[in-house]
């Protein structure tokens, strides 16, 4: 019996993107059910430059600006805004670069930050006449995908230029950039084309197909999914397609339909919040999450938009209408955990890993030590109020176990997912009197104190040469060391 679509999408997430005149926004499909991460319009997808990249989605394209946003493994990375770049349709990450369809000008456009677009290729000098779409690469060769070359505004609709027997034009075609020829010809509305092996697949829109087509453009198949089809992913031996509502049903939605590849047959259809469908993209699990955390990237932030919610109205710093919400409240209540109090399993599941100095240390003197904070807890960790986690040190003297001095507490640099790992700069500073110490490095929690497992040795501390100013922990950071990495516990 052949596996699901899941068990072919691995460890993957497959991500969907949506609009139409009731919004839309990204959804995670993974499960079979979709779940909506925001409610952003959007169309394209891509991954590039260790990032997810979005086109956002908004009415009256043809003047608005093309937004985008990136994502890192911690949530939003940048949003950009191209005033130049109009009806902005798919991207694709080409040549170190990412590159968006303006199909409003028939323009491809290339885009770098901090420099303007500049244009990579065009189709047709009159608006939306050749209604440039979809992007993909192809052996290193860019490909772009249009409805046909026309010379009147939107001549490509259904029943303009040459019809097949459904009355839809069939001028659509697929064109290798680099080598300035047509791959693929004669098509209906085409979107989304994919090379498989030695085959192409691709959405036929207004014929509402997957169609399939051998290397040299010849039509090998077509399933219909009876739907305006558009969004494309291969997973293994089956193809994801999204298909729009129904325009004259306004109790429809969006699909998105399953096709067995071997057999060609649709196998499975999951509806949709939104109206319509436009991309279709599997992405590793830590890029589906930064989208559910999105502008939360700042846990602190998140934490405070989630606890000013839920403050009396005297006590708000602004008017409802004048209150912007960048996370979504699941999210901001999700994040704001991390300001809790950890149980003793989660606490117990999380360690602090570091190399200890080997050569003595003096007196009063300060170092910063890279350390790794190991969370393998199904919590989230965050230094966020109330109860903030954070990473220091304690002196112990070998002599006197009664005698001891904490170090200042370092703050983690960012929100720290479950089964993940950061780096943190602790500041040390050496005890003013010499002699030989236990150090032990852990994190500490206000309100729980020291937890989990901790990485200890011992450190010999000499009496300082000359007299030294000691370091105050709580005010003065050494050279080299962040401003704000000191936190006062």
């Amino acid at each position: 019996m052949k596996a699901s679509w899941q068990h072919a999408l691995g460890d993957r997430r497959l991500l969907v993107s949506g609009f139409g005149r009731w919004g839309g926004g990204i959804y995670d499909l993974t499960d079979g059910e979709p779940e909506a991460l925001d409610n952003i319009p959007t169309s394209g997808l891509a991954l590039g430059g260790g990032r997810l990249w979005r086109a956002l989605r908004a009415p009256g394209e043809q003047t608005a600006a093309c937004e985008l946003l990136s994502y890192d493994d911690q949530g939003v990375r940048s949003y950009e805004r191209l005033d130049t770049i109009r009806d902005p349709h798919d991207i694709c990450w080409h040549d170190d670069a990412l590159l968006v369809t303006s199909s409003w000008d028939g323009i491809v456009w290339r885009t770098e930050p901090g420099r303007p677009p500049t244009v990579v290729w065009r189709g047709g000098t009159v608006p939306d006449s050749w209604h440039v779409n979809s992007l993909v690469a192809v052996d290193g060769r860019l490909h772009v995908c249009a409805f046909g070359r026309f010379d009147r505004h939107k001549a490509w609709r259904a029943g303009d230029g040459d019809g097949d027997r459904d009355g839809a034009a069939t001028e659509g075609f697929v064109h290798d950039v680099e080598r300035g020829v047509d791959v693929l010809s004669d098509l209906a509305h085409p979107h989304h084309p994919r090379r498989v092996g030695d085959r192409w697949l691709l959405c036929e829109s207004t014929r509402g197909t997957l169609t399939e087509c051998d290397a040299t453009g010849r039509v090998v198949r077509r399933v219909g999914v009876d739907r305006f089809s558009r969004g494309l992913a291969v997973v293994g031996p089956w193809a994801i397609v999204g298909g729009n509502a129904h325009r004259e049903d306004d109790d429809d939605r969006a699909e998105v339909v399953v096709v067995d590849l071997d057999s060609f047959t649709v196998v499975g259809r999951v509806r949709m919040p939104c109206l319509e469908v436009y991309d279709i993209l599997p992405v590793p699990p830590e890029l589906a999450r930064a989208v559910a955390v999105g502008f939360g990237a700042n846990p602190a932030r998140a934490v405070e938009q989630h606890r000013g919610d839920g403050r009396e109205p005297g006590r708000h710093s602004a008017p409802e209408t004048a209150r912007v919400h960048l996370v979504t409240a699941a999210t901001a209540a999700t994040l704001a955990t991390a300001g809790e109090l950890l149980d003793r399993e989660a606490a117990g599941r999380c360690k602090v890993q570091a190399t200890l100095p080997t050569g003595p240390l003096r007196s009063g003197g300060a170092c910063t030590l890279t350390v790794t904070v190991v969370n393998d807890s199904p919590l989230a960790l965050a230094s966020v109020p109330p109860h903030p986690v954070r990473v220091g040190a304690r002196w112990i003297r070998s002599d006197d176990r009664n005698l001891f001095r904490r170090g200042p507490l370092s703050a983690l640099p960012r929100l720290l997912h479950a089964d993940d790992r950061v780096e943190v700069e602790v500041l040390l500073v050496a005890p003013d009197e010499p002699g030989r110490y236990e150090l032990r490095l852990a994190l500490h929690q206000t309100g729980r104190g020291w937890f989990g497992r901790r990485t200890s040795g011992e450190v010999v501390v000499e009496a300082a040469a000359e007299p030294v100013n000691p370091v105050e922990p709580e005010s003065a950071p050494v050279e080299g060391q962040p401003l704000g990495s000191v936190m006062r516990p």
